[in-house]
């Protein structure tokens, strides 16, 4: 049987007035199912999307509230009206209380229960399109959402090749030191994930922490490829390279790159306050410098560098760094590289 969603529903167990009520809604274009008692309501209900239900209270078996109460889990659009001949407030009160959208008194005046009906009807069908629209509507934000996270996506990623080729810039004279900028900001990030970061406090030391020596840019190469010992002279000129790094990335709107700056300005700040730009001791070094100090000290043992063509093994390289725990690096952060070493040992093995 083909329905319309205007289907109204007559429950009632006398004959006479569900008849009298299928021949009246009959003629007002409605179509018009009956049903004897609560339990066959029910079924039609379970296979038939029904508009509005009239239905009587005081029914043999299954009492109309009982109905009214299966016919609002089963069918929470369906609109409910109450039908008695008893005029009781509370039993009224109770009917709208459990769903039903209005309670009209038997005899009926037939032209007001139409209106009511009607009504009913045009309520339920407010309420279906604005879940349609709402539906809709929620569709399209997850549509435009994805879009926008897509096109951020490709934002995101053309900002960090940006990035990492201006830090590549910084040291491309020496594809060893080269490949150490990629090697820092996997090694920053493993550490940060060791030590129980937020995702994007480790995200961000992935991507800032290559920029860590972005300085060296302004670095004269005979300072900055020299091998051998820097003279006191040059020494402070190459020292310059922290305070070039965080002037070149101040000011971005980006937090990655804002997060750059600081590792930058920080990564040569040493843990009892003996290192430069400022002489920051403790915890008064930002962690993310911190964490990047560290990683770039083991990285560069463990690298051929212009100055020492010849690196240290892995042993040798951590046994310096922990002589130098709670001098230059933090102690917590020194327990952290331990615990991330078969990760990053890895990370080196790839890159």
């Amino acid at each position: 049987m083909d329905l319309k969603q205007d289907t109204l529903l007559i429950v009632d167990d006398e004959e006479l007035i569900r008849q009298l009520l299928r021949v009246k809604f009959s003629g007002e274009n409605y179509q018009c199912l009956t049903a004897v008692n609560g339990i066959e309501a029910i079924e039609l209900i379970k296979g038939i999307q029904i508009a509005v239900v009239l239905l009587d209270i005081n029914m043999p078996g299954k009492t109309g509230i009982e109905t009214l109460q299966d016919i609002k889990t089963l069918k929470p659009d369906t609109e409910v009206i109450m039908a008695t001949a008893i005029n009781d407030i509370e039993i009224a009160l109770k009917c709208l209380r459990l769903g039903a959208y209005d309670y009209v008194i038997k005899p009926f005046n037939l032209e007001e229960l139409i209106h009511i009906t009607k009504r009913a009807q045009e309520h339920r069908r407010l309420i279906l399109e604005n879940r349609s629209y709402q539906l809709e509507l929620e569709k399209k934000v997850s549509e435009r959402t994805e879009e926008l996270r897509q096109a951020l996506d490709k934002l995101k990623t053309a900002s960090l090749d940006t990035i990492f080729r201006l830090s590549r810039a910084a040291e491309y004279k020496d594809e060893d030191t080269g490949m150490h900028i990629r090697r820092i900001g996997r090694y920053a990030a493993q550490i940060a994930e060791t030590m129980g970061l937020p995702a994007e406090q480790i995200e961000s030391f992935l991507y800032a922490a290559p920029m860590h020596d972005i300085g060296k840019i302004g670095i004269p190469d005979h300072i900055l490829l020299k091998p051998g010992t820097l003279t006191p002279q040059e020494w402070e000129i190459m020292k310059q390279h922290t305070i070039i790094g965080a002037n070149i990335l101040e000011g971005a709107a980006s937090e990655i790159i804002k997060q750059g700056a600081v590792i930058a300005l920080n990564h040569h700040e040493k843990w009892d306050g003996s290192g430069y730009p400022n002489g920051l001791k403790g915890e008064n070094i930002p962690l993310a410098g911190r964490i990047t100090a560290i990683v770039d000290v083991f990285d560069a043992l463990t690298s051929k560098r212009p100055y020492r063509l010849q690196s240290f093994s892995v042993p040798e390289a951590l046994k310096m760094i922990e002589e130098n725990v709670g001098k230059q690096f933090d102690p917590e952060i020194y327990r952290a590289l331990q615990g991330s070493l078969k990760n990053i040992l890895a990370i080196k093995e790839h890159h």
